[in-house]
């Protein structure tokens, strides 16, 4: 009884110190931010104070909700085939050396090209309002594909012996000896993907300027030296990030924990 009393205090002190830290992070980066600003013409770069009042009046406008909405849709429409798609074909390349050959020098070029370059030219080929498919799949595609892949050839090969030997159904298989491999690795890339695939979406619609989007305010807050919006937009792009990638790792998390148990 006294023992779990000590763990639970321990835990507790452990856990007011981290929050403590990163406190004392925040307070020294919000000076660091004032100073900047003290420093410099207000037009050029707003205030933490200046920026939250704005992301406050940005809070309780419908446009900013509505350009969020689209650009989320759009990114994570893109960001889904990309994952959907990477799955398959790290499955067919764990199968098939030839597969292997033909997809590496895509996926090579994918993870080479600058996102820059990608949404120009993609842009001859789509309608703006759809760059964020596009770019977002192009940027989460090589992160699943290359996960998985690595987790898949990762497999212990006793344990897919072993598989074999008690003669186990696919889906037995599949929980016992793929998914402990795997899982780590699909954690990782939604831990990757999210953040790029919002990273890649926002910056092919400054380039494309679809209506209603995260990207096409983020240029009008530049074009009309709007500092404090423009840090509004990105204090909000970085919540959602931070907020998608944890619902995300929980989802799979949960999935993970649900398969185990029904192994």
């Amino acid at each position: 009884m006294r023992s779990a009393v000590r763990c639970r205090t321990r835990v507790s002190i452990i856990l007011d110190k981290r929050w403590l830290r990163r406190t004392i992070a925040a307070a020294f980066w919000l000076a660091v931010w004032q100073g900047v600003s003290l420093a410099l013409p207000r037009l050029l770069f707003a205030s933490p104070v200046e920026t939250a009042l704005r992301l406050v009046s940005l809070l309780g406008e419908g446009g900013f909700w509505l350009s969020i909405a689209h650009s989320l849709g759009k990114i994570a429409l893109g960001a889904l085939l990309a994952a959907v798609l990477g799955a398959l074909l790290a499955v067919a390349v764990y199968r098939s050396d030839l597969m292997r050959l033909l997809i590496e020098p895509a996926v090579q070029i994918m993870k080479s090209v600058p996102v820059a370059c990608f949404v120009v030219v993609a842009l001859i080929w789509v309608r703006s309002a759809w760059i964020s498919v596009l770019t977002s799949f192009f940027v989460v595609f090589p992160v699943v594909y290359i996960q998985l892949r690595t987790g898949l050839y990762n497999v212990d090969e006793k344990m897919r012996e072993m598989a074999r030997a008690f003669r186990l159904r696919r889906r037995q298989r599949l929980q016992a000896v793929y998914l402990p491999s795997v899982m780590p690795q699909l954690l990782a890339a939604c831990r990757i993907a999210v953040g790029m695939a919002l990273k890649a979406g926002v910056a092919g619609e400054i380039i494309g300027l679809p209506r209603q989007s995260i990207g096409e305010q983020l240029y009008l807050s530049k074009l009309y030296l709007d500092t404090a919006g423009l840090f509004a937009w990105s204090i909000a792009i970085i919540v959602l990030s931070l907020a998608l990638e944890r619902l995300l790792v929980r989802l799979v998390g949960g999935l993970q924990q649900k398969w185990g148990d029904g192994a």
